[in-house]
């Protein structure tokens, strides 16, 4: 429901004019619903982020405990340094979401609309800007857990005798 209002957040409101009012104060309500959500997600995204580096931290203190095994750890070390690469930009991506949320064009201070096409507007670019930031960390984690599989398939445990 979300991409329908944002993408066409006027559809019909020429068509009754008696109607538009209703029409426009629900568009109202849900736009203001959906921009509250996007802070709240905003926020989540942020703690997410947070703990890539913990991610990082843990990741380069196991490749440490296998390479004290005496396995090679190469293509673990690059994906690390892939996954530490990518960081900056998901960082980058998510502090775009977050100066489109504190511009809130199309809304006041408070979260309410003020200008109705503007906060539609607002609305899309925030949801796009949330979703590439979590795109981008869906797929660093999922480049990096692979090289563990990888490295897993290609070393696995010995067992003893």
């Amino acid at each position: 429901t979300l991409i329908r209002y944002v993408n066409d957040p006027f559809d019909g409101l020429d068509d009754d004019p008696v109607g538009n009012g209703q029409k426009l104060g629900i568009l109202k309500q849900r736009l203001e619903n959906i921009f509250t959500r996007q802070q709240e997600n905003l926020l989540i995204q942020s703690r997410r982020i947070v703990k890539l580096g913990d991610i990082s931290t843990r990741t380069q203190d196991r490749i440490e405990t296998l390479r004290e095994k005496g396995l090679d750890v190469s293509s673990l070390e690059s994906a690390l340094e892939a996954f530490e690469a990518e960081i900056p930009l998901i960082s980058a991506s998510h502090q775009h979401a977050a100066d489109l949320i504190a511009d809130h064009n199309g809304f006041c201070d408070n979260r309410i609309v003020t200008d109705i096409k503007s906060a539609g507007v607002t609305v899309k670019n925030v949801h796009e800007a949330l979703q590439s930031t979590r795109q981008k960390m869906l797929e660093a984690g999922k480049n990096l857990r692979d090289a563990f599989r990888d490295f897993r398939e290609a070393n696995p445990p010995q067992t003893n005798p």
